[in-house]
């Protein structure tokens, strides 16, 4: 081999030599270094991003508080819990401030209200109780509310997840005038406890000038609330009584 060609085979084996270290090992470390670059750029943004919300902490912090007193404020106006026999004292609170007579009294079982679930999909209804079975009171008196106070609790209990709104409708047919009339709509819109009128239906009686009708009531209560059930305060009652109403005084 001439010095000529030995020269050659030495540039060749340098140019490979400079070849491989240029695919081996600049190659993959320039790879490495714009991919630091970009991981640094994105850390960069998120530390700007979590330094600017460390700066509103504290503001965050009292405006999350406050919002969760006012929700406080809105559970607190809530009962815990709703029975049969609320319906009936609240009939029965009606008749004594008022000059209206009630002649049936219908009490329904509590309804679960579904507020944020979208039920159109899955085919099922998503509440428990049911408006199908009550328990009614006229001018003879029947306690059946035991029986279905435990199904309620028992619905309810197994439903409930956090906060559960509750809906135990009313249907109260009455004999009134018309400051009674006016006096019951007050009383009811007015309670300090959650009530809506569902449905009012007035007739007026031309053989007595009295005004009959049947009112529809909703009560809510929130299930899960930290706060004991306020039951209502029954006096005696006699057995076998027809005059329901008159007798509770």
């Amino acid at each position: 081999m001439s010095a000529r060609d030995k020269k050659l085979l030495i540039i060749l084996a340098g140019i490979a030599v400079l070849a491989l270290t240029y695919f081996f090992v600049f190659a993959p470390q320039a790879n490495k270094r714009e991919t630091l670059k970009t991981e640094n750029m994105q850390l960069k943004s998120q530390y700007n991003q979590l330094s600017t919300l460390a700066a509103k902490a504290d503001d965050y912090t009292k405006k999350t508080q406050k919002m969760s007193d006012e929700m406080q404020k809105v559970y607190d106006n809530f009962p815990s819990y709703l029975q049969i026999e609320n319906g009936i004292m609240d009939a029965v609170a009606i008749e004594k401030s008022t000059n209206t007579k009630f002649t049936e009294l219908t009490v329904n079982d509590p309804v679960a209200i579904d507020v944020t679930a979208d039920n159109s999909g899955d085919g099922t209804e998503q509440s428990s109780g049911s408006s199908d079975s009550s328990s009614s009171a006229d001018t003879t008196a029947t306690d059946n509310g035991s029986g279905s106070d435990a199904t309620a609790q028992n619905n309810a209990k197994s439903t409930v997840a956090g906060y559960q709104l509750y809906d135990v409708n009313s249907v109260m047919a009455f004999t009134t005038e018309y400051h009674g009339l006016k006096s019951m709509l007050e009383q009811v819109i007015g309670s300090t406890d959650k009530k809506t009128i569902s449905s009012l239906n007035v007739n007026f009686d031309d053989s007595t000038g009295e005004l009959t009708g049947e009112l529809n009531t909703d009560s809510y209560f929130l299930y899960g609330l930290d706060k004991p059930y306020q039951a209502p305060v029954i006096p005696e009652i006699p057995h076998g009584t027809d005059n329901l109403f008159g007798t509770l005084n």
